[in-house]
């Protein structure tokens, strides 16, 4: 910045903190300004008071004024014209993704006539000048439409070591009324621990043939083999996932099939079977993990048959994580990494704007969000350990705590 630049800067901090108003406020004002000149000159190709017509590609044309939110408050601008094309300037144009999205889903709300008091708050609250009109929809949803598809078919990797699904539901309105619709999404994680967005689509309800769809879409973008598939105990999912990735280990999620589990038994009873069934999840090794089992099954089968046969069962679908490196065992025995992280970043921000007003920008809305995840996810350090490197040895203390489980028992 020149000399004069910076004079001026102190000159505005100097008067900004005699009035004892918001000096940072000022200067940024001051600084943003000087941007959108030092843009138009840019554009225009020689700067200010210079005459040169072998460079000049345009002429200088006023003002307009315009307003930019920033974390120090609102900015009154007097964006820069040019006489001969527009003027273009990243500034106004660089809002999160995924704002932008939720900013259309609530304008497509009202343009679509199902406006109401709250909807109004709900806009009150975004922002007191926010319009409405349908050329900002249009120029929004125009902007992060071809984007959206684009990485949405994008090109994917082979193979996966590991692969998580699951569904999240949504309220969308369908045809003049509001339902909940699943939004399925996929997550690989790469050899290196890399986590990955594999995909996602908005589906009507959750079957065995929308989850084929969905695994067919993956396929079709490049998707061939993985390691181990990961989800919950939704039957037709489990059942594609076998067929479309034959002789492919499944891990059922320990968590919901914990809650599986409880649920037969009476209110009661279940905190101290949560404790016991801790101790099978903590086991060192799946041998001792099923003798634990077993502990369990004699000691509930005659009180609580339910309890004890579902645990009999399907407890092996849920302990595939142990045929699997002892680093990634915490990370790939659950659907935590859908559930607590992917699911959360969704759903935490539809506490304004609770129902979509269609499937477009339901999907809009969470492919943007998703986008935004998987490139922190890309430039950010590993979910897992990679593999090949050395095992932690367990620690003696698990077997004693399985010892006095038994003593207990």
């Amino acid at each position: 910045m020149t000399q004069s630049n910076v004079s001026k800067n102190y000159e505005i901090f100097q008067a900004a903190l005699e009035k004892d108003s918001d000096f940072l406020k000022e200067l940024l004002k001051v600084t943003v300004q000087e941007i959108l000149e030092d843009e138009r000159n840019a554009q225009i190709g020689v700067g200010d008071h210079v005459r040169d017509d072998t460079k000049r590609q345009g002429n200088r044309n006023g003002y307009k004024p315009r307003r930019l939110k920033t974390r120090v408050g609102e900015l009154e601008l007097l964006k820069p014209q040019i006489r001969e094309f527009p003027f273009r300037t990243a500034l106004f144009g660089n809002y999160q993704r995924s704002e932008k999205a939720l900013l259309a889903c609530i304008q497509q709300m009202v343009i679509d006539g199902v406006s109401t008091n709250k909807v109004k708050n709900i806009l009150r609250k975004l922002s007191p000048e926010l319009s409405c009109s349908k050329s900002n929809v249009s120029r929004i949803v125009g902007e992060l439409d071809p984007m959206i598809e684009k990485w949405r078919n994008e090109k994917l990797s082979e193979h996966y070591s590991y692969m998580i699904l699951d569904a999240t539901y949504l309220y969308v309105r369908n045809e003049g009324a509001v339902v909940s619709m699943p939004l399925f999404v996929s997550v690989g994680v790469t050899k290196e621990g890399k986590r990955k967005i594999l995909g996602l689509d908005l589906y009507e309800r959750e079957t065995e043939a929308t989850w084929k769809e969905h695994i067919n879409q993956l396929k079709s973008r490049g998707l061939d083999s993985v390691d181990l598939t990961i989800s919950d105990g939704q039957k037709g999912l489990i059942k594609v996932l076998n067929e479309e990735f034959s002789n492919t280990p499944h891990q059922r999620c320990i968590v919901h099939f914990e809650r599986n589990l409880l649920d037969k038994l009476p209110y009661k009873e279940r905190k101290r079977a949560a404790n016991y069934i801790k101790y099978i999840y903590s086991s060192p090794t799946k041998e001792l993990a099923l003798k634990i089992v077993s502990i369990l099954y004699d000691e509930y089968i005659n009180k609580y048959p339910e309890f004890a046969t579902l645990l009999d069962e399907h407890i092996e679908e849920t302990l595939t994580y142990y045929n699997y490196p002892q680093k990634h065992w915490k990370k790939i025995r659950t659907t935590n990494l859908l559930e607590g992280v992917v699911n959360t970043a969704i759903k935490r921000r539809l506490k304004v704007a609770k129902i979509f007003p269609n499937k477009a920008s339901c999907i809009r809305y969470a492919a943007c969000v998703l986008m935004e995840l998987d490139e922190d996810w890309q430039t950010g350090r590993n979910y897992m350990k990679p593999e090949g490197k050395n095992e932690e040895k367990c620690k003696d203390a698990i077997f004693e705590k399985m010892e006095m489980l038994r003593n207990e028992v």
